[in-house]
């Protein structure tokens, strides 16, 4: 089969492995059609994420396609011949392959109106906005603020917060991207590109109280410029790092005066902790979110072979929507 091989850091090759069989209890073995590229495998691709996993390995971490083995047990067996949803395992290689083992539980049936397209991301992002507005919800938040606001996973927390009857603002720095977050419908736009952007937030959020700040970002200046905007007793939540170079730069007096919180997030993590049935129960509610018509926009598709291509349009586009990997 065809895979991508990351042998070290920054460095992936196109190889031809052996398909792996499934022959452990609960195991699956899955043709796999799509693969997005996250933020996440990125972050693995340079060896700076949270899971390590030795050279080299397929990277990868969620995807779609079809149950054709089954290593046995109840539910491994319901699900081959069906259409799923899949994550990898946080020990073996991941989804950028023509195949891939991975455990049975890690594996959502996905129903007729969703395509394999659609699939391929129906994990990560989806089930982190569901996991980050309830969170908000929970904390009696009156709103969420996201940076990076015309990503994709931003679209999906404001669609979860209008569900959950909370205000949503977006921060973004060109003016494309304010006049996509217009088409979305978004409360509030901020643009950080522009003068006096921070007195405009502080005035949107003031009247409402505290709120939620979900920020990508993860360095530099501008995390801590939102956070000051906003009311006293609002939480800032970090749940990525686009900026590689620098680390958050954070006024201590805005946590002393005005009660600010600071946590991290990572889903991951949050999932580990989760049942299998709790798990179940969260990604019903991303399939009824995908029947609702909201669907993930997709920027393009390449196979394998064009590795490099995909990453660069990625990286390059990240607000123009998803890159797959067809496989």
């Amino acid at each position: 089969m065809q895979a991508l091989h990351l042998v070290a850091p920054n460095t992936l090759e196109l190889v031809e492995l052996e398909t792996p069989k499934a022959t452990k209890k609960g195991q699956v073995l899955i043709k796999m059609a799509y693969s997005p590229i996250n933020p996440a495998d990125l972050a693995f691709l340079t060896g700076q994420y949270g899971i390590q996993k030795p050279y080299p390995v397929v990277p990868g971490f969620e995807g779609s396609g079809e149950v054709i083995a089954s290593g046995g047990g109840f539910y491994a067996n319901y699900l081959k011949g069906k259409k799923v949803a899949c994550v990898a395992s946080e020990q073996g290689d991941g989804t950028y392959a023509e195949y891939m083992l991975t455990d049975a539980t890690k594996c959502v049936v996905l129903g007729d109106s969703v395509a394999l397209e659609q699939g391929a991301m129906s994990f990560v992002n989806p089930l982190t906005a569901i996991e980050l507005s309830e969170m908000a919800l929970r904390g009696g938040y009156k709103g969420i603020v996201m940076s990076a606001a015309a990503s994709a996973l931003s679209a999906m927390v404001q669609y979860q917060a209008k569900k959950k009857g909370l205000s949503f603002a977006g921060v973004v720095r060109r003016q494309e991207q304010v006049d996509k977050l217009k088409a979305r419908g978004v409360d509030y736009i901020a643009n950080s590109s522009e003068e006096n952007w921070q007195k405009g937030l502080t005035d949107w959020a003031k009247p409402q109280g505290k709120m939620l700040f979900l920020d990508a970002i993860g360095g530099g200046i501008l995390p801590s410029q939102i956070l000051g905007t906003l009311p006293i007793m609002s939480k800032m939540v970090i749940y990525g790092k686009l900026d590689l170079e620098n680390d958050n730069i954070i006024d201590g007096r805005d946590f002393i005066f005005k009660e600010y919180e600071v946590s991290g997030y990572w889903l991951s993590k949050t999932a580990s902790r989760k049942s299998f049935f709790q798990t179940m129960k969260d990604t019903r509610k991303v399939q009824a979110m995908l029947k609702d018509g909201f669907e993930t926009d997709i920027n393009a598709k390449f196979n394998v072979k064009d590795f490099a291509k995909a990453i660069e349009t990625y990286t390059t586009q990240m607000s123009s929507g998803k890159v797959l990997f067809e496989l």
